[in-house]
């Protein structure tokens, strides 16, 4: 994956500083590094397993994943390896997240939304709720995600996800995150 990829650097400056994002990695300068590695290998794992999808500015940037059976997996082994060398002693909240995540994930199968970036530029401007309606449509089972905030939360309800269990409360003062199910169109 090559630095100059926009995909990775949409999904920088959207996360670069996020409430999510500062609590997986709160020091700035460590989450760039990481950030730029992790999410090169995320696109590349999603290019496999699933589907990257970015309008043509490349201004948003969609990360989904084929879910069977339970949560696919984001990292391969390698990948994975990879991540614990460059998160260092943060690697445990990716691994908390993770299991967190994990045993909420749905065993049906379905379309899982990784990632959605909207470059900080057009954020609020409708490209994000535009840009997901379009790829809902692209698939004939269900869909799933875990909405990292609120705000992102009331969008996806008006998109036709609800709710499914209790929200995910991050250990250590971390954000409140959303799982939320949408059934096929």
């Amino acid at each position: 994956m090559s630095d100059d990829d926009l995909r990775v650097r949409t999904l920088m400056r959207a996360f670069a500083d996020d409430e999510f994002a500062r609590w997986l990695l709160p020091e700035q300068e460590h989450r760039h590094r990481v950030y730029r590695e992790w999410f090169g290998m995320v696109v590349q794992r999603a290019e496999q397993h699933g589907e990257v999808i970015a309008g043509a500015d490349g201004l948003a940037v969609q990360v989904w994943l084929s879910g069977h059976g339970g949560p696919p997996e984001m990292l391969d082994e390698a990948g994975g390896r990879r991540l614990a060398e460059l998160a260092g002693p943060r690697m445990v909240r990716f691994r908390e997240f993770g299991e967190l995540t994990a045993a909420q994930h749905p065993a049906e199968p379905h379309q899982y939304l990784a990632m959605i970036a909207v470059d900080p530029s057009v954020q609020s401007t409708g490209i994000g709720g535009r840009e997901l309606r379009r790829a809902l449509q692209r698939w004939d089972v269900p869909s799933y995600l875990e909405a990292s905030s609120a705000r992102s939360r009331n969008l996806y309800l008006r998109l036709g996800f609800r709710d499914i269990g209790a929200p995910l409360v991050l250990p250590h003062d971390g954000p409140t995150m959303y799982p939320m199910w949408r059934d096929a169109a």
